[in-house]
């Protein structure tokens, strides 16, 4: 008999982050988060998400084995940003069992209902930084750190619930050429003569971060205000998120646009790929893990196309072509063998046509659903 438990202690916190190991053990395209970042999630004093957010954790057992799981979350800021009574469910995770998915998305709709929403959607986290979406193509393909990866028989069991898709999302791969593209070197070279844009270049990722690191989150504010499902981010979040990431930042791989007035209009960020050395570790540090770790950030062959964010502005004067213009450089010069992007927006016209000069493949494609209560 499945049986659906909400839970509140660090132990039953622990099966809940450590149950999807065991779910893809054996499948090399999955690549799980680091497993003390997911348990750090769950502690209020450790996340600052709880500040603006609540949230509820389910566990599903059978026969005394946890067989699924699933989060509630009800992001305070969002409702209020969007004057809405919205809960998300997120961390969906399950054995191929009709049953237990039923039981799972019904325990979290429950307890949305209960705290007073009238909708839920997702798979989405506490903020947009967070992996969100259901993958629905690329499984043959293997993960990115920043970006979800799930077991393909979700989608039937999401939308046999009742979900319907509310906003669906595109990863891109873009392979690294043997010399910049002609078209991206003339609307580069346009664009440093005629508006005076140019780049700066830093020695360390400390350099970077202290002096602009909370300028990147004012800007994405700024940059994806109107961007589904996204939250303003507090001053205690962006310093929690800056320290998460960086471990894994290299200044050769950030491009910084400035304008004729030396202020900063827009920033690209790739991540080397941890995928494999996560997979392999089981998103642990130790014993093995920090070692995979350092190897995959010191020399990377793939990077994962993190954030490009562009004041509003200044989106139609090709400083995104510019700064991918920058990156791709650098990547030729270290090897870099392709990129892939996070998400985008299907009908974000304005962010995918800004890639048109560069050959790209849609590599997965993710939705979110929603459903009314």
């Amino acid at each position: 008999m499945v049986t659906i438990r909400e839970i509140n202690k660090r132990r039953d916190f622990k099966k809940f982050v450590k149950f999807p190991d065991k779910l893809y053990r054996g499948n090399k395209n999955y690549v799980p988060p680091f497993e003390l970042d997911e348990l750090n999630l769950t502690d209020p004093k450790k996340n600052a998400c709880f500040e603006e957010s609540e949230a509820a954790y389910f566990l599903a057992e059978e026969d005394g084995k946890v067989v699924g799981r699933i989060m509630g979350i009800i992001s305070h800021a969002y409702n209020k940003k969007n004057n809405a009574h919205r809960a998300r469910f997120s961390r969906f995770e399950c054995i191929n069992n009709h049953e237990v998915a039923d039981k799972l998305l019904k325990a979290a709709e429950d307890w949305a209902r209960a705290k007073g929403c009238d909708s839920i959607h997702g798979p989405l986290g506490f903020n947009d930084l967070e992996r969100e979406g259901l993958m629905v193509e690329g499984f043959d393909e293997e993960g990115c750190y920043l970006t979800s990866y799930n077991m393909d028989y979700y989608q039937k069991f999401i939308e046999d619930n009742g979900y319907t898709p509310d906003a669906k999302w595109v990863e891109w791969r873009i392979p690294v050429p043997d010399k910049i593209n002609e078209r991206a070197n003339r609307v580069a070279d346009m664009v440093k003569k005629r508006y005076g844009f140019h780049e700066k270049k830093f020695k360390s990722a400390n350099e970077v971060i202290n002096k602009y690191g909370m300028q990147f989150f004012s800007l994405l504010d700024e940059c994806y205000k109107d961007i589904y499902g996204t939250i303003p981010f507090n001053e205690k979040l962006v310093k929690q998120t800056i320290a998460s990431f960086k471990l894994i930042i290299d200044p050769k791989y950030i491009s910084l646009i400035f304008n004729k007035n030396d202020e900063l209009i827009g920033y690209g960020i790739g991540f080397p790929s941890l995928s494999r050395a996560l997979n392999k570790s089981h998103g642990r540090y130790l014993p093995f893990g920090i070692f995979r770790l350092l190897r995959a950030i010191k020399h990377p062959k793939v990077l994962e196309l993190g954030l490009i964010a562009v004041k509003p502005e200044y989106q139609k004067m090709g400083v995104t072509a510019l700064i991918i213009k920058n990156m791709q450089g650098r990547m030729m010069k270290e090897g870099i063998v392709y990129c892939d992007t996070g998400c985008q927006l299907e009908d974000n016209i304005s962010a995918i046509s800004a890639l048109d000069m560069f050959d790209r493949q849609a590599i997965r494609r993710k939705i979110c659903y929603i459903k009314k209560l």
